[in-house]
């Protein structure tokens, strides 16, 4: 009986340590989204830059001719196009945050979102996706940007899902957090509903 109330002290502590984790990790990943989202909004590349750890940088995701591309760059400047897009589009970011598993789809035909909102999603394989897309003679695999993101315990997946209605080249905002050293970095953005051809 006496190892049945330990195991069981046990049990209660670590699922309250876990959720003391869980609970610090969606307080720093809604501070990080919130700033993210308004420096986008705002063209404020400074603050979106406290997010980008100096060692790694941040690889914007892009599709050239229906094949997947990147490019890495050491912060975010406004003056320098996203990908292959010329044209910074603009955001409402009028939702709150919300913290699940779904993913979002993007009806790239009619280019809106089936459902919108602000997601984030906890535990995504999305950089491990994406890294499967690339043509083999592409080994991003082997950088370090993809190789921090390849435990997906590490990585949320954080989509801003609005339609503006106006004729933007991509509605909505999408991007990659990944937790290094105990803090969560913008590591990807992605362009990927547009294709530059």
């Amino acid at each position: 009986m006496k190892n049945y109330m330990y195991t069981l002290l046990f049990l209660l502590c670590s699922f309250s340590f876990i959720h003391a984790q869980t609970a610090d990790d969606k307080k720093q990943i809604a501070a990080a989204v919130t700033d993210i989202l308004k420096g986008f909004q705002t063209k404020n590349g400074d603050l979106m830059n406290k997010y980008i750890d100096k060692t790694y940088g941040v690889g914007i995701l892009f599709k050239s001719g229906g094949d997947l591309g990147f490019v890495l760059n050491e912060e975010v400047d406004f003056g320098m196009p996203l990908g292959y897009i010329q044209k910074a589009w603009n955001i409402r970011n009028e939702f709150p945050i919300q913290f699940g598993d779904a993913t979002r789809e993007y009806d790239l035909k009619n280019k809106k979102w089936k459902k919108e909102g602000l997601f984030a999603q906890f535990n995504s394989n999305a950089v491990n996706n994406y890294a499967d897309q690339f043509l083999e003679q592409y080994a991003v695999k082997d950088q370090e940007i993809f190789k921090i993101n390849s435990n997906a315990k590490n990585v949320v997946f954080v989509t801003l899902a609005e339609n503006t209605g106006e004729k933007a080249p991509v509605n909505g905002f999408r991007f990659v957090l990944t937790k290094i050293g105990g803090q969560w970095f913008l590591t990807f953005i992605d362009v990927t509903e547009y294709d530059a051809e």
